[in-house]
């Protein structure tokens, strides 16, 4: 179980009631000046904003996670019966096959355990010897839309900038050329500075949501990438590191919402820091020191 560092829910919603309420009035009054189409603009947006955002978890949880889990524990039930009869050693095994194999082994009575075992060791090699970012040749940049009428071309310019901003790791290792990188001279690791501010503490390396429970309050959480389903840690950790995303991926967007300091699009933070080692993420230039 979790203990939250010192967090208040109420006195952390009024907080960001008011800090929302200062960011709007100062927008509406640097727009005072502005022509009327401009400020009534700005209010739709506002209000579609507001309207919209908080079904941002709530769509993720019912459309994909909340379906995937019932999916899932049709699957544990079937490595359960195939474990009962001996046909694999556990039941997490069934994820080592194709649903028609389990299937299939459900029906025949048959083991399945070596081919269990050489799925583990491929997965094991594949892991050990990770491949490059991408394969293939650079398509280059996308087409023109200039043919496009105005309101379609705003709409996939609109898009295709938000996901430059959500997928932004491979781009940003191009770029600085720390893809496979080693930490620098100075005992640092560089990526995007997601959310400001700066804070030192143990990192905590966690691949997947098995591992939640390691993580103790005030770590400094360090992961591949992170889900909705990844939400429930971040009143608990003192600082964020991933090694992918950009400035709107989901990491990004959750650490502002809880002011937790983060860098995410470190490429390898997750290969190259270790449990209980300090750091000190810096949310402003998108770097993380390492201590000793």
């Amino acid at each position: 179980m979790l203990a939250p560092r010192g967090y208040d829910p109420a006195t952390d919603a009024a907080a960001l009631a008011q800090k929302r309420a200062g960011a709007i009035a100062d927008a509406r009054t640097a727009l005072a000046g502005r022509p009327a189409q401009h400020r009534e603009r700005f209010e739709r947006a506002l209000a579609r904003g507001e309207q919209a955002y908080p079904l941002r978890e709530d769509n993720q949880f019912y459309a994909v996670s909340a379906p995937m889990a019932l999916v899932r524990y049709a699957v544990l039930e079937l490595g359960r019966r195939l474990a009962t009869r001996g046909q694999i050693a556990g039941r997490n095994d069934v994820f080592f096959l194709e649903l028609e194999e389990a299937r299939a082994a459900l029906r025949d009575g048959g083991k399945r355990r070596s081919l269990v075992a050489r799925r583990k060791a491929e997965r094991a090699w594949v892991e050990a010897h990770p491949g490059p970012a991408s394969y293939g040749r650079d398509p280059g940049p996308p087409p023109s839309l200039a043919a496009l009428p105005a309101e379609a071309r705003f709409l996939m310019e609109a898009l295709l900038w938000a996901q430059s901003r959500v997928f932004a790791a491979a781009e940003h290792a191009g770029h600085e050329g720390h893809e496979g990188h080693q930490p620098a001279a100075r005992g640092a690791l560089h990526g995007i500075a997601a959310a400001p501010g700066r804070y030192t503490g143990p990192a905590r390396v966690i691949r997947s949501e098995s591992e939640f429970a390691k993580l103790r309050p005030g770590d400094v959480l360090v992961c591949p990438m992170t889900s909705p389903v990844w939400s429930v840690l971040f009143p608990s950790v003192g600082a964020l590191i991933t090694d992918a995303g950009g400035m709107l991926s989901h990491p990004a967007i959750i650490a502002r919402d809880y002011r937790v300091p983060a860098v995410v699009a470190t490429v390898n933070a997750t290969r190259l820091l270790r449990d209980g080692q300090h750091v000190t993420v810096d949310g402003d230039a998108g770097t993380v020191e390492l201590k000793s």
